[in-house]
């Protein structure tokens, strides 16, 4: 479970607070947390029959974040495509819904992870108590902040520190859990 948790922290911790960063780094970061993850959800599906389903969606997000990273590295990130055309504003547009997407795909996986783990009757681990709603109430708050970043910017930077400060929160939280186990 601690590669699963380290993978968990590389994708959710960052060091920039805009909502669609353009940098390889961030990419790269989360491809590594990806794989992480994945071989975390690898030795827990042994054990949780039910992780067995979540293998393919972890390995497209580090696809994903391989891909992101290939573009930004390359000068064709989000930022820099030119929306003079129907055409290259299409594909900006697709381009910032998947990425949008992509950060959202940590919250399902996560809320997949604890169901799991909560929903085995063998399990030590059946009093989660809110740890179980975080990832719900992490996407809220990453769709609340993707609205207002194209209504009020300055808002949705002041939501970025709060929903980093909720996935360290979240990361600190689960972590202690698994501890007690």
């Amino acid at each position: 479970m601690n590669l699963f948790i380290f993978g968990v922290f590389l994708v959710f911790v960052k060091i920039n607070l805009q909502l669609l960063d353009t940098g390889v780094f961030f990419y790269v970061t989360n491809a590594a947390g990806y794989l992480l993850i994945y071989s975390g959800i690898r030795q827990l599906r042994e054990e949780f029959q039910t992780l067995r389903r979540l293998a393919p969606y972890v390995l497209v997000m580090v696809l994903h974040s391989i891909g992101f990273a290939v573009l930004n590295g390359t000068g064709h990130s989000i930022q820099t495509i030119p929306l003079s055309g129907s055409l290259p504003t299409i594909l900006a547009v697709s381009l910032a819904l998947l990425a949008v997407a992509g950060m959202g795909m940590v919250f399902y996986i996560l809320h997949e992870v604890i169901t799991a783990v909560r929903s085995d009757d063998s399990s030590a681990f059946p009093k989660v108590g809110s740890l179980e709603k975080m990832p719900v109430m992490l996407f809220i708050l990453l769709l609340v902040t993707c609205v207002l970043f194209f209504a009020a910017p300055s808002a949705a930077s002041i939501l970025m520190i709060v929903l980093l400060s909720a996935e360290v929160m979240f990361i600190a939280s689960f972590s202690a859990k698994l501890r007690t186990i």
